[in-house]
Order: C-alpha cells, then sequence, then structure tokens
C-alpha cells in the first residue's frame, strides 16, 4: 500500500504535518476534530517499506494492525448505521487484538505499545456510536415499560395498552436482522416477550364478553357435574343464563360475533337440559306424579300389600309438598293438594289395618277371647271355634316380609290351644244330649 493513497482527501492542515515529511507508516487513527476527518499524527515509526518488506515475507502482527486500523478509518468516514459501526468496531478489535501479540523482542515493539491506547480509544468511540444506534435498546426500553404496565394492570384499560405495548417490543425484535452481533439474545428476548405478551392477551380476554361467557359455560359445566339437589341445578341453570346474555351482548361489528353465533345455541341446549332437570326435581311437579301414582293404585287395591303401595305413594306426595318453599309459585295449590293428600292417607292407612292379615288375626282372637266368658251353650262355644280358626288361617297368609312375621308361629300355637278348648266344650255339650239326631246347625258333624 502506497502512504500517500492512506491519506487522500485529508487536508494538510488537518493532519497539522506537512504530508511531504512524511516518510512513515500509519502510525493512529483519532476520531476527533476537523469535521469528523480522520485525524493521523505522525511519530517515529518503522518505514513503511521495512513493514512492507518483512510482511511480504512473514506475515507481521504490527503490519496487519496498521492495515485493520487504515480499515477501520475509511469506514469511520462513512459510517451512518449500527452495522457499520459495528464493522468499525470490529476492526479496531483487531488491529489491537493483532499489537496485543506483538512480543518484547519484536522490533517494532514499542510502535506497538505506543498504538495500543489510541485504538482502544477509537475503538471506545465505535462501540458508542454503536450503542447510540443499537436497534435492541429501543425494544429492552418498550419491553421494560410493557413489564411495568402488565405488572399494574388491574382493568381493561390497563391490559389493554400492555398488550400493546409486549406487541410493539415484539416488532422491534423483529426487525432486527441475523447479522446482529447478539442475536442469541435477540432471539431469547423474542421468545420471553410473546410469552407475555400471549399472557397479557388471555387476561385482556377475561374482560371481552366471548370469553366471559365461556369462563361462565365452563364453569356451569363443572357444577352440572356434582348437581344433586333443586338448588344446585337452579345456580347452573343462573350460569348458563350470565353466558348467553354475554354473548348476546356482542356487538355485529366485533370480529368475536362469528364464533359466538354457534356457542349461543350449544349454551340454550344446555339451558334446556338444566330447566328438564329443575322439572324432575320440583317438589310440586314430583308431588303432583305421586297422587297421579297414588290414585291410579287406589283403584285397584285390594290386599294389605297393595294398600301398602297406595299408603306409601300418599306418603311421598305429602313430603314433596311440604318441601315446597313459600316463593314457590304454585304454594298455594300445594297448601291445598296437601290437605285432600293427608285425608288420602289417613284413609289408606285405616284400609291397610284393614286387610292386613296379622291384624284382622288379633281382631278375630280378640272376639273370640270375649265371647269365651260368656258362652253356655253348644252355639256359643261352635261360634268361638269359629273365630279361632279364622284367626289362625289369617296368620298362615302373613307374608315373611311382614313386620310382625316373627310373631306368627307364637301366635298360631296360642291359637291353636284356644281352638283345641273350644273344640273339647263343643263335644262336652254334645255329650249332654240324648243320641238323636244333632241339630243342623251342629259342629258335631264337622271333623276337627
Amino acid at each position: 500500500m502506497q502512504l500517500r493513497s492512506l491519506f487522500n482527501g485529508i487536508s494538510p492542515a488537518c493532519l497539522g504535518v506537512s504530508l511531504l515529511k512524511i516518510t512513515i507508516a500509519l502510525v493512529s487513527v483519532v476520531i476527533a476534530g476537523c469535521e469528523h476527518s480522520i485525524l493521523f499524527t505522525a511519530t517515529a515509526a518503522p518505514s513503511a517499506e521495512s513493514i512492507s518488506e518483512s510482511a511480504e515475507e512473514n506475515p507481521d502482527p504490527v503490519s496487519e494492525a496498521v492495515a485493520e486500523a487504515t480499515l477501520a478509518a475509511d469506514l469511520t468516514q462513512s459510517a451512518r448505521t449500527w452495522e457499520e459501526w459495528h464493522r468499525v468496531a470490529q476492526h479496531w478489535q483487531e488491529a489491537i487484538a493483532r499489537l496485543e501479540t506483538v512480543s518484547r523482542e519484536h522490533p517494532h515493539w514499542n510502535f506497538a505499545q505506543q498504538r495500543l491506547p489510541v485504538y482502544h480509544k477509537n475503538l471506545t468511540y465505535a462501540r458508542q456510536q454503536f450503542d447510540r444506534l443499537d436497534p435492541l435498546k429501543p425494544a429492552l426500553t418498550k419491553g421494560g415499560r410493557a413489564s411495568q404496565l402488565t405488572r399494574m394492570a388491574v382493568d381493561k384499560r390497563d391490559w389493554t395498552e400492555g398488550v400493546q405495548a409486549w406487541q410493539d417490543a415484539v416488532a422491534q425484535l423483529q426487525i432486527i436482522p441475523s447479522t446482529y452481533p447478539q442475536y442469541s439474545l435477540v432471539q431469547q428476548k423474542r421468545i420471553e416477550y410473546e410469552r407475555k405478551l400471549t399472557f397479557s392477551q388471555q387476561q385482556l380476554w377475561q374482560f371481552h364478553p366471548l370469553y366471559q361467557g365461556m369462563a361462565k359455560a365452563e364453569e356451569a359445566k363443572q357444577r352440572a357435574e356434582t348437581a344433586s339437589t333443586m338448588e344446585q341445578w337452579e345456580s347452573v341453570a343462573l350460569l348458563w343464563k350470565q353466558a348467553i346474555a354475554l354473548l348476546v351482548s356482542i356487538s355485529p361489528d366485533d370480529d368475536k360475533t362469528i364464533l359466538a353465533a354457534p356457542k349461543i345455541r350449544d349454551y340454550e341446549s344446555h339451558l334446556t337440559e338444566v330447566h328438564q332437570h329443575l322439572a324432575q326435581l320440583d317438589p310440586y311437579n314430583r308431588a303432583l306424579a305421586q297422587v297421579e301414582s297414588a290414585r291410579k293404585l287406589q283403584k285397584t287395591a285390594h290386599s294389605m300389600g297393595e294398600w301398602e303401595a297406595v299408603r306409601g305413594e300418599w306418603q311421598q306426595a305429602i313430603a314433596h309438598l311440604k318441601s315446597v318453599p313459600i316463593n314457590h309459585s304454585k304454594r298455594v295449590l300445594a297448601e291445598q293438594l296437601l290437605a285432600q293428600s293427608q285425608v288420602n292417607l289417613a284413609d289408606a292407612q285405616q284400609t291397610v289395618q284393614q286387610t292386613d292379615p296379622f291384624e284382622r288375626a288379633v281382631a278375630t282372637a280378640e272376639t273370640a277371647r270375649k265371647l269365651t266368658p260368656s258362652a253356655f251353650s253348644l252355639y256359643d262355644w261352635n261360634a268361638i271355634a269359629s273365630q279361632w280358626q279364622e284367626a289362625i288361617a289369617l296368620l298362615q297368609t302373613v307374608p315373611p316380609t311382614h313386620k310382625k312375621h316373627p310373631l306368627v308361629a307364637q301366635k298360631i300355637t296360642a291359637y291353636q290351644t284356644a281352638l283345641d278348648h273350644a273344640i273339647q266344650q263343643s263335644h262336652q255339650w254334645l255329650q249332654s244330649f240324648p243320641q238323636t239326631e244333632p241339630p243342623s246347625n251342629s259342629l258335631a258333624k264337622t271333623p276337627w
């Protein structure tokens, strides 16, 4: 490289020396003065010829450093962007790195030591210019503002501002090319900012009618899984109504309207199902069903078991009617139906007793006992024996499920003893009559 070409475009006044007197190699480049021109400073140094000759034979760190410094100085003249200032800094770094490898035994070691502070000063200046234009700085600034906004966000307006701030920060990162010196950091920040943007959007969605309605619907589904009482199903119905109301409130101009329409139909279907559950659980409706069932059974009831079923239906109907809340729309009708059902229950209970074989047997046995002290004729003892026979026959029809079935065997034994006594008394009366044809109403012809 010719020395004169290194100083093309640089005025002698700016250099402060006469170009004709400079016979040494480029020593340093300092960014200062002379309208941002490059100022070269001459000092005692190895000749350009000696450096050039040694470089041709064997690459020399001093000559390489001078070449890097020269290139940095040339680029400085037109540097305007962060990329250009980054390249300038790289060349100064390379020049410094070359000089730092010069050993004490090197013939130009003193020259290298003198140039190092100057090169470091020029590197600092280049880095300052890079920092001033660094595209990552505004992204980090916007990210910091977004972080502050979202930390303090409490309402829809706050989260809207937070979302916009994160979007701005992400957009700033997206314009940074892959040639950026710390591009791995840019990628890390982009992932971080996009994650925080997504979180902020989710928080903002909470305030949109569509997502509020969806949240209500989700809560309704969860409650429906465990709902069993009327009150629980009413709370589920209320949630579905709120969800529908929120979706209906979405403006036709909103881009979420197209998503809301099918959900409204789905939610209305769920609400209909809940109403069906409520109808089944409504104590008044359930009471009506029990009353109807009791009346149907009552029309064909004959046996004790059938009347017990009738009694059970009336009891359940009364229980449902008593549970009808005061504020129920059919509370008055429920009270009237309750009074009628209580009368029907009393009739059913009485009929159950009348058809109960155990109770009938006990009542028949009681009649036999009452007749026994006043018996004084064959006819009386025959009547008493008939009562005991009927009581025993009734006990034999008591089903095993009857609550008093454990007493049946004991009573049959007792009733059989009483029956035997009545038959014995009848036989004694027969023996007291002459051996003539017994009266037609006598029990003598009946084998015991």
